[in-house]
């Protein structure tokens, strides 16, 4: 790389640059600093500092005048460069192609041209790329008409939409420089759009007799009953969606309640539960229950956070429940305060 030190503004086309390396950082429109003292082989200049990286946008004018929006990516900041080095290899590995012309060769990418890089002596035969300004005035990183512009201002709106909004009229003062050429992804939408995947509706997973025992705490209710409880704990052997409920005053209560209701599920049905599943509540996650699980050799699984729907059976179950709390309260007009004897009413039935 010969045009090393030369002090040249504008873009060159280089076939000996074995990456994109620009040295006015003016130019990117997105930039990293290096911090992995990464080191460039420059001619005259030996090994030379990589302070950065990023992309370059820059306007480029065809050989058929027509201007359109070129980025590039992957481009090495070399301050001490002196010039803006654009890397044939790179391109050719990208899928690009080039042409010689009289005057200079053209770059293509999938049929189409993508720029024009012209001949000139300038003390040296240089390949100098064509642009719709003059390179050597203040850089120019985004055009005040590009699509990543109007894709920000119009609130991170497809570039479909955009260009429908232009060619209908919508807007007065949209003015795409080119419309077709948006190939960025945008950082913006990438986070802010995105969304979980919706958890499976059931499970087709079988599970035998005393497999798997779910569990889970509801509480504290506003109303308390009449004897204090304000907790309700509902525990289900899956297999045949047996319930167990129990009224609670406090959430320390749940961990010797649990044990209780494990004792009562294997001495009437003979067999032990493998496997317990809760939330990550800390009535059901503590050193009491942790050394239960493990004298008794059983297994405790627990939810990922925000993913109530991986302890869906214990929750729906609680649901319902209440369901059939409140229709009997208010048929009976009862007080509030019977829920107790008609969550285990409910629990029963």
């Amino acid at each position: 790389m010969n045009n090393a030190g030369l002090g040249l503004r504008g873009l060159l086309l280089d076939s000996r640059a074995s990456s994109h390396m620009f040295s006015e950082r003016e130019r990117f429109i997105s930039y990293t600093e290096a911090n992995d003292g990464q080191l460039v082989t420059v001619s005259g200049l030996n090994h030379t500092s990589v302070v950065g990286h990023g992309s370059v946008s820059f306007q480029a004018k065809l050989s058929s005048g027509q201007i359109i929006l070129v980025t590039l990516r992957n481009i090495l900041h070399v301050p001490s460069l002196g010039a803006n080095l654009v890397s044939l290899g790179v391109l050719q590995h990208e899928g690009a192609s080039y042409s010689s012309q009289n005057d200079g060769v053209i770059i293509s990418l999938g049929g189409q041209e993508l720029f024009h890089a012209v001949l000139k002596n300038t003390g040296g035969f240089l390949y100098f790329i064509t642009c719709a300004k003059d390179t050597n005035c203040a850089a120019f990183s985004v055009h005040e008409g590009s699509m990543r512009l109007w894709h920000r201002r119009m609130g991170h709106i497809g570039p479909r939409t955009i260009n429908l909004m232009q060619r209908k009229g919508f807007v007065k003062g949209l003015d795409l420089m080119a419309p077709n050429d948006y190939d960025h992804v945008c950082t913006g939408c990438a986070h802010g759009k995105s969304h979980r995947k919706p958890m499976p509706g059931t499970s087709n997973t079988k599970y035998g007799k005393m497999e798997l025992v779910v569990m889970d705490l509801t509480g504290p209710i506003s109303v308390p009953t009449w004897d204090g409880y304000v907790y309700a704990l509902v525990v289900i052997e899956v297999s045949c969606q047996y319930p167990v409920g129990h009224l609670l005053k406090s959430k320390e209560e749940a961990g010797g309640t649990v044990r209780d209701v494990i004792a009562m599920l294997e001495r009437q049905s003979g067999l032990k539960v493998k496997r317990l599943r809760s939330d990550n509540s800390l009535e059901f996650i503590n050193s009491t229950m942790n050394k239960f699980c493990q004298r008794n050799g059983i297994i405790h699984e627990t939810t990922l956070p925000y993913l109530p729907q991986q302890n869906g059976i214990a929750e729906r179950a609680i649901a319902i429940i209440f369901e059939i709390v409140r229709c009997m309260l208010h048929s009976a007009s009862l007080s509030l305060r019977y829920w107790g004897e008609a969550f285990l009413y409910a629990t029963h039935i």
